[in-house]
């Protein structure tokens, strides 16, 4: 099994990472690889100020729940990160193909980028904010691609553990009307309002 997973991994990587030959596929994987998951905070920030100018608390709580989503999402990456170490495709490289980027950290296992933006869509569409989340959609896929393009990451670092992410997002959203959440989410807002956010 794992010289199967292992040969999926080279395979796939090897494949993608041709694609690197092509300088317009290059520039969009290097500019890609990061650069969208940037869209998080600009989100967050613009609509937590939209809802706070119409006084739109449980609105607000939404940001907070999508912000949960993510913290999940972050500590099982976390977690997993402990358990299994699995070094990034720069070893492989030397062999064959392009690394486009460079100064990563260590762990390649599991993508933090991945676990990020699924969380993320994933609470996005739960919480009714479908036309942000499609909007936002493609540039995830593009920048998850563009990591195994630029060898930052093994495809299974991204596509192996989809399905946790999304179902951190999932988890927060059934969890989100418990008692613990409405205590933290209160204190937050108030604290927020405090200092006029």
């Amino acid at each position: 099994m794992i010289e199967i997973l292992k040969n999926f991994n080279e395979t796939w990587l090897s494949a993608l990472n041709w694609l690197a030959q092509y300088s317009i596929i290059k520039d969009i994987a290097i500019i890609f690889a990061d650069a969208p998951i940037f869209l998080l905070p600009i989100f967050l920030l613009s609509f937590w100020i939209i809802h706070n100018k119409k006084w739109e608390t449980s609105k607000k709580e939404n940001m907070l729940y999508i912000v949960y989503s993510v913290i999940m999402a972050i500590s099982i990456n976390l977690i997993l990160q402990k358990l299994v170490h699995i070094e990034r495709p720069e070893a492989f490289l030397h062999n064959a193909g392009h690394f486009l980027l460079n100064h990563i950290p260590d762990a390649s296992f599991p993508s933090d980028h991945a676990a990020v933006s699924s969380s993320f869509i994933t609470a996005l569409f739960l919480l009714g904010y479908k036309k942000p989340a499609y909007f936002m959609l493609p540039f995830f896929v593009i920048m998850l691609i563009s990591r195994v393009i630029a060898w930052v990451h093994w495809p299974l670092d991204i596509i192996g553990w989809i399905i946790v992410w999304i179902t951190s997002g999932f988890t927060i959203f059934k969890f989100r009307n418990f008692f613990i959440f409405k205590k933290i989410n209160k204190c937050i807002i108030k604290i927020a309002s405090f200092i006029k956010l």
